[in-house]
């Protein structure tokens, strides 16, 4: 008799056991190279834009296509490249975003191998830093990135409480262009740049992308 009441509660405890089985989160950790194609960009540095990236992502089930999974994403990304002006001047470009949006993932090969796309929007700070001899000037701004980007996962493992793997990423990154005016510290003074004004107007950092992370869900 006591088994008999027991049973529905057991079923109802395996039923709640294997839904939580099923990955609900997920980390990823690693590295972009984004092409800076702007006029702005390419007049302060020749090279790529390279640095990191680390996001938090949670399972939320919208049920729009069987078999798609719909994840809201938090991201946090950074990057820096180097370059010269005026043959004499280094400068030292640093970005630095937050964002958040969603993923859409649907698998194409078991679970092993996944096809996804996401989009995302938040504030980015665009640093300079330029320097020649003993010199050194600086200023910073913020405005707004907006990324989108198509994604393939190979997952080396997939089983039902965590999986594990690597995401590729190609995709593209618009931002806002931000006004930035180089300062020394000591007293605040503009730089005053050979032909120039004494601003170096709006800088914008958008660009084309590919991204290699490491990808855990649990």
């Amino acid at each position: 008799m006591r088994i008999a009441h027991l049973s529905p509660l057991l079923l109802v405890v395996a039923a709640a056991s294997n839904a939580a089985a099923d990955p609900h989160n997920e980390l990823t950790i690693g590295s972009f190279d984004r092409a800076l194609h702007s006029s702005s960009a390419n007049a302060v540095t020749s090279d790529s834009l390279g640095g990191g990236a680390l996001a938090y992502a949670r399972k939320i089930d919208l049920g729009l296509v069987p078999g798609l999974q719909t994840w809201a994403t938090a991201n946090l990304a950074w990057g820096s490249a180097d370059g010269t002006m005026f043959t004499t001047m280094t400068t030292q470009l640093e970005t630095l975003g937050f964002s958040f949006g969603g993923r859409a993932r649907y698998p194409i090969y078991s679970d092993h191998l996944v096809a996804g796309a996401r989009i995302d929007l938040g504030p980015s700070r665009t640093a300079l830093t330029l320097r020649e001899g003993a010199r050194e000037l600086y200023d910073k701004g913020w405005g707004l990135a907006t990324t989108a980007a198509l994604s393939l996962d190979l997952l080396a493992y997939a089983g039902s409480s965590f999986r594990f793997g690597l995401r590729t990423e190609l995709g593209y990154t618009l931002t806002s262009a931000v006004e930035l005016a180089p300062t020394e510290a000591k007293d605040g003074s503009t730089i005053q740049l050979p032909m120039s004004q004494a601003t170096l107007g709006h800088l914008d950092v958008g660009g084309k992308f590919f991204s290699l992370t490491v990808v855990s869900q649990f």
